[in-house]
């Protein structure tokens, strides 16, 4: 049987192109989230999402407690945020940095403003999938702005595309 080595798995995986999301929650009065790649929707009825968060991360934990998580999709031109989101060693803090502004819809997880769209959750059960944890969330609250363009990653680069669905 041949090996799989860490670089194929991740040239693999980083071959799929996917739009970049932003998963949030609020504890205690502190705020946290992370970039996130493994996002998908898993149910119309009831309205379910999925999230993979990796186990050694401060998001499934505060997830498990505070029982909510938003997901904000990002719009072209929020290179920033999703970069901020992806600094390793920060920790839960009363306050994202002030770069962007965050709203809330219902549970009070802070989503990002001007995103593509946000969908907020309540935990509808958290499994273990390996090294991460999947949140499954009941969605409660989506928005969507079908002017803004969508920030996408691939083969590690953000892109963008434009209305025609062309690569910019």
């Amino acid at each position: 049987m041949t090996s799989v080595t860490p670089e194929d798995f991740k040239g693999a995986l980083g071959s799929w192109a996917s739009g970049v999301t932003i998963v949030t929650t609020k504890l205690d009065g502190l705020v946290y989230g992370i970039t996130v790649s493994s996002f998908s929707s898993l149910s119309m009825e009831p309205r379910l999402i999925l999230v993979s968060l990796q186990d050694s991360n401060h998001l499934p934990h505060m997830i498990r407690k505070s029982k909510h998580f938003g997901v904000s999709i990002l719009a072209a031109g929020q290179e920033g945020v999703s970069a901020y989101f992806s600094t390793s060693g920060r920790d839960p803090a009363p306050a994202f940095d002030g770069s962007f502004a965050t709203e809330n819809i219902r549970t009070g997880s802070p989503l990002i403003a001007g995103a593509v769209a946000q969908i907020d959750c309540e935990l509808e059960e958290a499994v273990p999938g390996g090294d991460h944890t999947i949140a499954i969330g009941r969605v409660v609250g989506a928005t969507f702005d079908a002017t803004r363009l969508p920030l996408v990653y691939f083969r590690r680069a953000y892109r963008a595309l434009n209305m025609d669905g062309q690569w910019q």
